[in-house]
């Protein structure tokens, strides 16, 4: 999507919309024009659609591990047991710890576990991804840091992913994947789940996103 003019993304837009009219009225209220961000009104960064869906799927006592954390963690930790989030940038980890405690939300664990974006070679053994630990985790959502910029581009996506599979609770698991129209191939590796892509317009983004949720 990187690479459409405006018009392009403009018309996606008002085609997503069209479809989902419905989250007209949400789409304007968390306009990133407002200068708010996920973060400040607790929402995914995600599409509408798969927030929609995650938030039928969440009881008091849903087990959530995210790799990156923001407006998702509030928005979890409000509606579901654990929440677990692993942050590779110091300050963000920082701001959403600091935010959890001042919103009284005990439940809400955010770790910060650096990354070197020059040793690519080192990804495997990064504490970033161990922090996954194999054990019964309803839902994974993998975001966070992508390392577009360099040429084993969207290695760390693909090896979180892999992660998840290891890890996710199953039977009744569900891995997110946000931004899954990088990296489409990612189906191929679950060949057993059950896969939805959400594409539709979301909270403080003016385009239109796509949001694979893969059920196990």
């Amino acid at each position: 999507m990187n690479d459409v003019t405006h018009l392009q993304r403009g018309l996606r837009l008002l085609g997503a919309l069209a479809r989902r009219p419905f989250d007209l009225p949400r789409y304007v209220r968390y306009l990133p024009a407002w200068n708010r961000w996920p973060a400040d009104v607790e929402q995914p960064w995600m599409s509408f659609g798969a927030i929609d869906f995650l938030r039928r799927r969440l009881t008091p006592t849903t087990g959530i591990f995210e790799f990156g954390s923001g407006g998702s963690s509030f928005f979890f930790a409000r509606r579901s047991g654990q929440v677990h989030s692993v942050e590779n940038i110091l300050e963000w980890q920082q701001r959403v710890a600091t935010l959890a405690k001042q919103r009284g939300l005990a439940n809400l664990r955010c770790d910060y576990h650096p990354i070197d974006i020059t040793r690519t070679d080192l990804y495997p053994g990064l504490s970033y991804l161990s922090a996954l630990q194999p054990r019964a985790h309803d839902i994974i959502v993998v975001d966070g840091f992508c390392d577009y910029q360099n040429a084993e581009h969207g290695l760390l996506r693909d090896l979180t992913f892999d992660r998840a599979l290891a890890c996710v609770r199953r039977p009744g698991g569900i891995i997110v994947v946000d931004d899954y129209w990088r990296f489409p191939a990612m189906a191929a590796r679950a060949p057993a789940a059950r896969l939805t892509v959400f594409e539709s317009a979301g909270p403080c983004r003016y385009g239109v996103t796509s949001t694979a949720v893969f059920e196990f």
